[in-house]
């Protein structure tokens, strides 16, 4: 009697990926396939195994039971076949397949936007798919590999890796600060033109002399949902502006932007992380791309040299 052979690896990462973001469409895009590819390899896998995989809901692809005593034994597959190809001397195979990224809009187009155009130019198989966008999107239902955050990560169930740190200043234009004065306390802001996020009531400072985060009392001069048309507004002597020293830090260099003194309050310090969905196989890809940003962006980012 002859045996089926076995699935083959992108068997095994649809499966993997499906599961993951519970839709065909999204994990045959994470893989380089179209969709009616995905469908077909996904069909020929269960008439084989003679039972379904997946089963659909109105608004997703849920792991059938079957399906789900399957994905731990093609997870432990996919993490072997990595851990050999790992082993071999040399390095690994060229990277392929479709590398699907979320990021913050404006970190996106100033930092990373560079270091992803470098990635592709050395692996010439691979392909990106980069959603740049202020909302956190959930990794898994999007289908994406990973993503960057700005943001405290608590409470979250994701496997999350350290950038750099994401280090803030107030600051405001050299004109504003002469028509108006530098405020001398954090309590001195409410009475300056501040520049704000949607939904931001308050900043929250730390005391020169060192405690815990206090609240500072705003007015708004101008509020939007985007941190570049703030920092335009900052550089136009509109206001005080809070913002991220990879995104000011050419503008404080060059004298377009001062940094208000310690006095009025140091910003919370925030991370910048890179998360993927916490799964036993980890793609190549994304091991490329945390390597690349680990060591481009950090122990100190360049940004802060």
């Amino acid at each position: 009697m002859v045996s089926n052979p076995p699935f083959d690896l992108l068997d095994l990462r649809l499966v993997q990926h499906v599961a993951r973001a519970g839709s065909l469409s999204a994990a045959a895009g994470a893989l380089g396939l179209t969709p009616a590819a995905a469908s077909r390899r996904l069909a020929v896998m269960e008439k084989r195994l003679g039972l379904r995989l997946f089963a659909r809901t109105t608004r997703r692809l849920r792991p059938t039971p079957e399906g789900e005593a399957f994905l731990p034994h093609a997870e432990r597959v996919l993490a072997a076949a990595m851990e050999a190809e790992a082993a071999l001397p040399g390095g690994s195979a060229a990277l392929s397949g479709t590398l699907r990224l979320t990021a913050p809009a404006t970190f996106g187009r100033k930092v990373l936007a560079p270091l992803l155009a470098e990635l592709l130019s050395n692996h010439t198989e691979l392909r990106l798919d980069l959603l740049l966008t202020d909302t956190q999107l959930d990794l898994v239902a999007t289908g994406c590999d990973a993503g960057v955050r700005i943001a405290p990560l608590s409470g979250q169930t994701l496997v999350a890796r350290r950038l750099a740190h994401n280090n803030r200043v107030l600051c405001a234009a050299p004109a504003y600060l002469a028509r108006r004065g530098v405020p001398a306390s954090r309590a001195a802001l409410a009475a300056h033109d501040a520049l704000v996020l949607h939904g931001v009531e308050a900043w929250m400072l730390l005391p020169e002399v060192g405690g815990p985060a206090q609240r500072a009392r705003l007015s708004p001069r101008m509020v939007s949902s985007s941190n570049e048309a703030l920092r335009e507004a900052c550089l136009a002597g509109l206001g005080i502006g809070l913002h991220s020293t990879w995104d000011v830090g050419e503008h404080l260099r060059r004298g377009e932007l001062v940094a208000l003194p310690p006095a009025v309050g140091v910003p919370e310090r925030l991370g910048i992380w890179l998360v993927f969905p916490d799964s036993v196989a980890t793609p190549a890809r994304v091991r490329a791309l945390t390597d690349l940003l680990v060591q481009r962006l950090g122990p100190v980012p360049p940004w802060e040299r």
